[in-house]
């Protein structure tokens, strides 16, 4: 194990061992040590940590799902490709059908047509050189909606394609990260040094990737940036990918659980970094904070007319 998954193997415990803190209950402390528990996975669901979240709609996660399904990718890396190319306009309409995301793929494909033609397409930023390429390799694949071909749209109508299609912009990522896998296996062994290389799929990328493996410690600039930033978003990840593979009942009762451990009145808050089942939380059952006033069982008589 190098130091950078002991880091993050530790930084997981960090975040249970601060919500056992606020549990009294021996065998609900014991439920919690087993990482795996539904409890556990509830506990660290708490604690995003200063990250931010994958702020798309559920049709975008269900699009994750069917793009990993059809191309063999994992879940895990395209969400962690919509977690890093995340746009700005993401963080105020996730659903991507209000005027911001319309305004900001509008302004994507002014930029791509006038002052940046290199400009990143999309809310999983591919730049349309990538998309052309990943279009040849796998055009059968992909359809405008009066059955033609995109590989065949034009660059501006391709571009348009790209900023009005979030779920189409998912499969094409899904693909070119595909390509990237068997193309060639060197350097591109794991879920880590393929969100690396989507952000640069070089000779010394691939070389230090299979150098270094998964170990970001030796890599420099954006590259080692980009490696600490997968560091950072895969456990909790792993935790909402985790969550949402427990049953309704299984989530119901870890969430229960924490409302019997946290003092009545105070919000019991499950936060998982993409939305999915189970979210939210509810009220604290518990006994109340020491000094908390205990309510009067009936209300004060009223005082007798003069």
């Amino acid at each position: 194990m190098n130091a950078e998954e002991a880091d993050n193997e530790a930084a997981t415990e960090l975040r249970t061992i601060r919500a056992l803190t606020e549990i009294e209950d021996p065998k609900l402390v014991s439920q919690a040590l087993d990482e795996n528990s539904p409890l556990a996975i509830a506990l660290r669901l708490q604690y995003l940590d200063g990250v931010h979240r994958i702020n798309v709609s559920p049709a975008q996660i269900d699009a994750v799902n069917r793009a990993a399904a059809e191309t063999g990718m994992s879940k895990k890396l395209l969400l962690a490709i919509l977690w890093q190319e995340q746009q700005w306009w993401q963080n105020h309409d996730r659903d991507l059908k209000g005027p911001l995301p319309w305004g900001g793929g509008l302004f994507d494909w002014t930029l791509r047509e006038t002052l940046k033609p290199d400009k990143s397409l999309g809310i999983t930023h591919m730049k349309l050189e990538t998309i052309r390429e990943t279009l040849r390799n796998n055009g059968d694949f992909f359809q405008t909606a009066d059955g033609g071909r995109v590989a065949d749209l034009s660059d501006s109508q391709l571009t348009k394609y790209v900023e009005q299609n979030p779920n189409e912009a998912i499969r094409l990522s899904a693909y070119h990260l595909k390509d990237l896998r068997d193309k060639d296996e060197y350097g591109a062994g794991t879920d880590k040094q393929l969100f690396t290389l989507y952000a640069a799929d070089t000779q010394g990328v691939r070389e230090k990737n299979e150098t270094y493996g998964d170990d970001s410690a030796h890599r420099g600039g954006d590259i080692k940036t980009r490696g600490e930033n997968w560091d950072r978003v895969e456990p909790h990840i792993d935790d909402t990918l985790a969550w949402d593979a427990l049953s309704d009942e299984e989530r119901a009762q870890a969430i229960d659980q924490i409302e019997s451990q946290t003092p009545a009145g105070h919000n019991v808050s499950i936060d998982p970094i993409y939305d999915t089942a189970g979210m939210g939380g509810g009220t604290g059952t518990g006994r109340p904070e020491p000094g908390t006033p205990s309510p009067s069982p009936n209300p004060p008589p009223t005082p007798p007319k003069e």
